[in-house]
């Protein structure tokens, strides 16, 4: 059973430095070969290894390729996410995982932070609106809502004026 654990932080271990490198279907493909349902819980570790320390192109392509087997909403640096998709101008439903899994935690700075690197994506305004009227902050919400339906969001637009506490 050691063994096993070591032999699995040793491959993931250099799957995510591949990854790191620039080598990312090298480190997909090791990750794939590693990572079973036995292992799974043992191997989360590695996503947010590389949500902290790949440029944001490998990440997203990563996450696009096998982001499904893990649990991204665990990490502490998960609003690297939200950054990177912005950055390469994609919206995923990486994004929504990483947007609630700040909202679960209440940490509205983490918003704050992420909200220079969006720039005006619409898609990206809009669901941070939403994510900051979870969290009781309206003004801010109706702020981005209307951004977002100046950027030609049609359910931003819809809703402008209807923001109000919201406890789903």
């Amino acid at each position: 059973m050691v063994t096993d654990t070591y032999e699995l932080i040793k491959s993931l271990t250099e799957a995510k430095e591949r990854i790191i490198d620039g080598y990312v279907k090298q480190g997909i493909e090791l990750i794939e070969k590693t990572v079973s349902s036995n292992n799974i819980s043992q191997a989360n570790w590695v996503i947010c290894n590389i949500i902290d320390a790949a440029k944001c192109e490998y990440l997203v392509e990563v996450l696009d390729s096998i982001g499904k087997i893990f649990d991204i909403s665990v990490c502490g640096n998960v609003k690297r996410v939200i950054s990177c998709y912005a950055k390469v101008g994609r919206y995923s439903e990486f994004v929504d995982i990483a947007i609630n899994s700040i909202v679960n935690r209440g940490k509205k700075d983490q918003l704050d932070k992420v909200l220079n690197d969006v720039g005006n994506n619409g898609e990206f305004l809009y669901k941070l609106s939403l994510a900051y009227e979870k969290l009781h902050d309206l003004k801010k919400a109706q702020e981005l809502r209307k951004k977002a339906c100046d950027s030609g969001i049609p359910e931003a637009c819809e809703n402008i004026n209807q923001v109000s506490p919201s406890y789903s």
